[in-house]
Parts: C-alpha cells; sequence; structure tokens
C-alpha cells in the first residue's frame, strides 16, 4: 500500500474514532423490555414471493419485488405503516428480484441493483420518498445484484454484489447521500467479497464483514472460499480495512447497535464429503475497541442465513433453522442473550428465504419467503409489537 493510501486509512480511522466518541442517540425508551410481553400479529402481502427486499423509513416498511412461485419477478411493493395501521401497494419501475435495500437518514427508502428478468445485473435504484410519497430513480456506477447496504445515517453505502462477469463478486462501492447524489468508490482488497452489511445508525458506523470471498477473480474458474476480511464504514464516506474475522463461514446473519456488531449462525463444508455443518457461533465486534471479542457466543440452536434485525437494545435472531421457531435475543448493553425459555416470542411459521425489517425501531416485521421445505411461496407476514406506544 502506498503512502497516500496510509495516510487515507489513517484519517478514516481517527474520523472514526472521533464519531465513535459521540454518545449513542438512539432513543430506545419506545421498546417493550419485556420479550415475553411482546405483542404478535399477522397480515398478508399482496402477492406471495421470496427473494424480497425490506427497508424501513418514517413510520413505514417497504416489502419490494422478489420471486413468484412460477420463478417469473415481480415489481409490487407492499407498505405499511405503523401509525395508520393500513397497507397500501405501489410498484417498483422494473421488476426484478435479488435486490438489496436500505435508508437514507428517515426519508428515502432504497432498493439497489438486482437481476432483470433476463438474469443480468442493474445499476438502477429506485428511491420511495417518505416525505413526498413518490418515487424516482438514481443509478450505480456499476451493474450488479445483491448488494449490501450500511446504513450511516447521513448517506447510505452500497457495497459489493454479483457482478455478473468473470470476476462474479464486485468490489465496487457507492455511496448514496441525503441529496440523493452519488459518489463511487471500491474495495481495495484483492479478493472481492459478497459479505454481510451490519450498519450501526447510532454511531453512523457500519461492517461489511464475513461472506466469502472469489480466490481467482477474472479466471474462468472461480475459487470461492468463506472470507475473513472485515471492512470498517463511516459517515459520510469513509472506508478502511479492520481486523480480520476471526471465524470464517458461509451463510451467517448479523446486525449492530449501540457499537455492538454481532454476528451469528452460518455453515461450513466438510472436508472430502462436502457435507454442510452448521454453526451456532456468535462473534462480537466492539466500536470503542475495533476488535472481535475472544470469547465467542452461541445461538440457542445453529442457524443458516438467519434473519437480523435491531429492536431497541436488542439483536433478535430468527429463521434459518428447521429445529426451532424461538427467537434468539442478545442484549447489546449487557452482551448476553436473553432467557427465552417460554418460547415467546416465535415465529408461527417456519420459512426460509423470507425478509424482514423493523419499523421505528420497535416493531419487527417478517414477510414472505418458503415454506413447507421450500415446496410452496408465501405470503404472510408476522409482525413481533414491542412498541410502547
Amino acid at each position: 500500500m502506498n503512502k497516500s493510501a496510509l495516510n487515507t486509512a489513517s484519517i478514516a480511522r481517527l474520523l472514526l474514532l472521533l464519531l465513535m466518541a459521540v454518545p449513542f442517540g438512539l432513543a430506545t425508551s419506545n421498546v417493550i423490555d419485556n420479550i415475553n410481553d411482546w405483542r404478535f400479529s399477522g397480515a398478508m402481502l399482496s402477492v406471495a414471493r421470496t427473494s424480497i427486499a425490506a427497508a424501513n423509513v418514517g413510520h413505514l416498511a417497504l416489502f419490494a419485488g422478489g420471486r413468484l412461485q412460477n420463478g417469473t419477478y415481480t415489481d409490487v411493493v407492499d407498505i405499511y405503516n405503523r401509525k395508520t395501521k393500513k397497507w397500501t401497494t405501489s410498484h417498483l419501475s422494473k421488476a426484478r428480484s435479488e435486490i438489496g435495500a436500505g435508508s437514507v437518514g428517515s426519508r428515502y427508502a432504497l432498493f439497489a441493483g438486482g437481476f432483470d428478468s433476463m438474469f443480468r445485473p442493474m445499476s438502477l435504484v429506485d428511491v420511495y420518498d417518505a416525505e413526498t410519497e413518490k418515487w424516482t430513480s438514481i443509478h450505480l456506477k456499476t451493474p450488479r445484484a445483491s448488494p449490501r447496504l450500511i446504513s450511516l445515517g447521513s448517506s447510505t453505502a452500497v457495497v459489493g454484489g454479483l457482478s455478473g462477469d468473470l470476476q462474479y463478486l464486485s468490489n465496487a462501492v457507492d455511496f448514496v447521500d441525503s441529496k440523493l447524489s452519488v459518489f463511487s468508490t471500491s474495495l481495495q482488497s484483492p479478493y472481492p467479497q459478497l459479505g454481510l452489511a451490519l450498519s450501526d445508525v447510532s454511531s453512523e458506523t457500519g461492517l461489511y464483514t464475513s461472506g466469502y470471498q472469489n480466490n481467482r477473480p477474472g479466471e474462468r474458474f472461480n475459487d470461492f472460499e468463506p472470507s475473513n476480511q472485515t471492512v470498517v464504514f463511516g459517515a459520510p464516506t469513509n472506508l478502511v480495512a479492520g481486523p480480520i474475522f476471526p471465524y470464517p463461514r458461509w451463510g451467517a446473519g448479523g446486525a449492530a447497535t449501540n457499537g455492538v456488531f454481532v454476528v451469528g449462525g452460518g455453515h461450513l463444508f466438510a472436508n472430502g464429503t462436502g457435507e454442510s455443518l452448521l454453526t451456532n457461533r456468535v462473534d462480537i465486534f466492539h466500536a470503542s475497541s475495533q476488535q472481535w471479542s475472544s470469547q465467542p457466543l452461541k445461538l440457542s440452536v445453529p442457524r443458516d442465513y438467519p434473519l437480523v434485525q435491531v429492536v431497541g437494545d436488542y439483536i433478535v435472531f430468527l429463521s434459518g433453522t428447521d429445529k426451532s421457531k424461538d427467537l434468539d435475543i442478545f442484549d447489546t448493553q449487557a452482551c448476553r442473550f436473553v432467557s427465552n425459555d417460554r418460547h415467546a416470542p416465535a415465529l408461527y411459521t417456519l420459512r426460509s428465504d423470507a425478509a424482514a425489517t423493523t419499523i421505528d425501531g420497535c416493531l419487527l416485521m417478517v414477510a414472505g419467503g418458503s415454506v413447507y421445505q421450500g415446496r410452496n411461496t408465501t405470503a404472510s407476514v408476522e409482525m413481533f409489537d414491542a412498541c410502547h406506544v
């Protein structure tokens, strides 16, 4: 790495430390502390589908696009308003699946990239304005599907994805600011990575870590391996290499709040047999020390590709297993898992390839996906309401 890059990295790291010195600003008083008192209800999407992109902005949850039972893609967007408790329906500008979703501040929901009907990666970003209730569009510099979005408060990073070329995985990064301007850069790793995106809006920091990387980019035959790379993001457009991820694996999930980044579950492949070995391991990154914890924790059951959401001070793991409907709930203040021996809250229906988002930090919603071991596509929505008001 040259001196200029080192100076840039040092400045970025300093900015991150300064940001983390600011007191956390996300109020959690609206969240019911006792998980047994969370209220459960159900609803239905307008169309049953999988591979849905989910985002929240203002008091809204948006469930966009996805794949129908017959394998075709849809442009449908189902929108739920927590204040009015009403559903409305809208449409993306193009039908697609494998969309990256997130938000910029409390105004814009972003639906970035994806595959079109010809399985080509797209640069299109559909933007929903919660203030005007209207749609607009912008474009990524590099087309890609399944990009990861890291919300940093005043900006959002659209990171990586599937490139559709010999490199297969993309190192592209597009930052979208509150004026919907796009600033493009790239990850500096020689091995492109499709990782997890973890956002801690309260401290305006994020991680891109774990997942898998291509050790032979640009060659005819790819070499995919679990990735130990970690990149630390900071507002508005900072990124710097972080400490290596301690236990590389496929299929983990994660989320962050209060400066605590939690990655759990996933799988490895057994040598020789190729059998998928699921894990319940949980790794924790602390923004204050910029280090991964040396003492991993455990989920109640192994989970593969779990859905993970933030509810107040809690990080909630759900789905990703056919062994349990229970939620694993991590308390970021106590740095431990909360006992769920009453098996509540819990999912009503086991599902895979579903979508999840949380409105106002207190209403967790799980929508769509595949049920009955992938035989059917569902429109059902499960809601876990931890809101005081």
